[in-house]
């Protein structure tokens, strides 16, 4: 029985939109994907030597163990309008730096191996800062930028796929 035409009043033509700004606003939403993780452990010192006349020389000394992790990974909120393309099935897009986003250390991954003499708040807070500055040193000696680098782009890469891009490329 065909009581109705064969055209369908209710289809329409594929409209075409310019996807770009819609998946960059998705992926700033994104913020900061974390892609890499180091964990360390670092011994740091400080000694401070006291001369005083007709007085033998002293020094007082502080050792800290502390421990932590550095976080790497890209901040999403970087990309510009230019930064990604989208043609058909296709999307460029060139990836801010990673970076090194946190170290953290929390004050329980602290512990004081050796404490001679007298420390003033100020100056045990030196030493702890550079404890952190040291993590981070390691994490950049062992590579966790590049480390990071490739992760992130496996991780975009999938979302890209899933957002039902057949290809994707990067740049940096």
């Amino acid at each position: 029985m065909d009581l109705f035409p064969s055209w369908n009043i209710f289809s329409s033509k594929p409209a075409m939109i310019d996807e770009t700004p819609v998946i960059i606003k998705e992926i700033r939403s994104l913020g900061e994907i974390i892609t890499a993780t180091l964990y360390d452990e670092v011994v740091v010192d400080s000694t401070v030597v006291h001369h005083f006349p007709q007085l033998p020389v002293t020094d007082d000394r502080l050792v800290i163990i502390a421990s932590g992790k550095v976080l790497a990974g890209i901040d999403l909120k970087a990309l510009s309008d230019s930064s990604i393309k989208v043609i058909k099935d296709t999307v460029w897009m060139q990836l801010p730096p990673t970076k090194i986003i946190d170290v953290i250390i929390n004050p329980a991954d602290f512990e004081t191996f050796e404490e001679k003499g007298k420390w003033p708040p100020e100056a045990v807070t030196a030493v702890k800062i550079k404890a952190k500055e040291k993590i981070s040193s390691n994490a950049f000696t062992k590579n966790i930028t590049g480390v990071a680098n490739t992760k992130a782009k496996a991780v975009l890469e999938d979302f890209f796929h899933a957002a039902g891009f057949k290809v994707v490329v990067f740049s940096q």
